[in-house]
């Protein structure tokens, strides 16, 4: 792995967590306005630390953090369904001036990085509780695309306290993340909100509550599964005896949430609940074979129209501004 090289913007940006102060770089050290260590750079990646006592990182740790750039390359996977129609999600809150600053929180292995890598000249900072993901990422972006290095940061963070300062950025997102904060939902919002410009627009996206009873009927427990979790706004995901907490929403109730932190909401979208259906059919064995294949482009297709005008929905997505 080749040496990090500050970008020369990260002064821009960095702060201590929850953006009290200013932060500074030194050697391989992250330093606080006093001189105090409060990190350190750890091959290209920017350590702030995270919470111990936190039951969702620690699962994600455990496992390495999520691998969507893997899983993004296989048919009728939900990931390579769900990747397509995030990347024209992150259309609606591209700024029009050159060199944007945008943020990326819970970005894990950069799968909604991408977009903003291949299709414009902004910088982008995905911050993640979650080491070896950022790492993976930052390994991919020196074999397949060096040139981009100076564009990037990436920063082991949490979303509560996001060590960026405040209203330093004009896009902010995130896509199936701060849903793993469960009851500190509100706190992570609100923290995304404190980063973004006057003028920047913000797009969250989490898991919608029928598209999570359907996960569960589906995938845990079948009808048992489904009305365990019919009561309440928790979902459990992951392999028996290895399950972790997040939580869902109806779409009124992510819209009120976003309301309630600051935020006026722009656009209403989504990501359909055939893409949990298709993956499902998939890993039983029931779609994924050399005839189904070549109809993925107009699969996309549909999922994309369905997400703007369907009404069945696995995860609800959001475009705001600060209200």
């Amino acid at each position: 792995m080749t040496a990090w090289v500050e970008p020369l913007w990260v002064k821009d940006v960095l702060a201590t967590p929850g953006g009290e102060a200013a932060a500074t770089i030194s050697g391989d050290r992250i330093l606080s306005a006093k001189g105090e260590a409060i990190g350190y750079i750890d091959s290209g990646v920017l350590r702030f630390g995270v919470r111990a006592d936190d039951p969702s990182i620690h699962w994600y740790q455990k496992v390495g953090g999520a691998n969507f750039h893997d899983r993004s390359k296989v048919g009728y996977a939900m990931t390579t369904l769900d990747t397509p129609i995030y990347a024209g999600y992150t259309k609606l809150i591209r700024p029009s001036r050159s060199g944007a600053l945008v943020a990326d929180i819970g970005g894990g292995d950069g799968r909604n990085a991408m977009p903003w890598l291949n299709e414009t000249d902004a910088r982008i900072v995905v911050v993640d509780p979650i080491f070896d993901g950022l790492y993976r990422f930052r390994q991919r972006l020196e074999t397949e695309h060096p040139q981009w290095l100076d564009r990037v940061l990436l920063i082991e963070g949490d979303a509560r306290r996001i060590p960026l300062k405040s209203g330093a950025f004009d896009a902010v997102q995130s896509i199936e993340a701060l849903a793993y904060l469960n009851e500190d939902y509100a706190a992570g919002l609100k923290d995304c909100r404190r980063i973004m410009g006057s003028a920047a627009h913000l797009l969250v996206s989490d898991r919608d509550y029928e598209g999570g009873l359907m996960l569960q009927l589906l995938y845990f427990d079948g009808v048992a599964g489904m009305l365990k979790q019919a009561g309440n706004r928790d979902i459990w995901d992951g392999s028996a005896g290895n399950m972790v907490r997040s939580r869902c929403f109806t779409r009124e109730e992510l819209v009120a949430m976003a309301e309630e932190c600051g935020l006026h909401v722009l656009e209403q979208h989504g990501i359909s609940s055939l893409s949990l259906i298709l993956s499902y059919l998939r890993g039983a064995g029931k779609l994924g074979g050399a005839d189904d294949e070549p109809h993925l482009p107009e699969v996309h297709k549909l999922l994309a129209r369905l997400g703007d005008n369907g009404r069945m929905m696995r995860s609800n997505t959001l475009v705001c501004r600060k209200g």
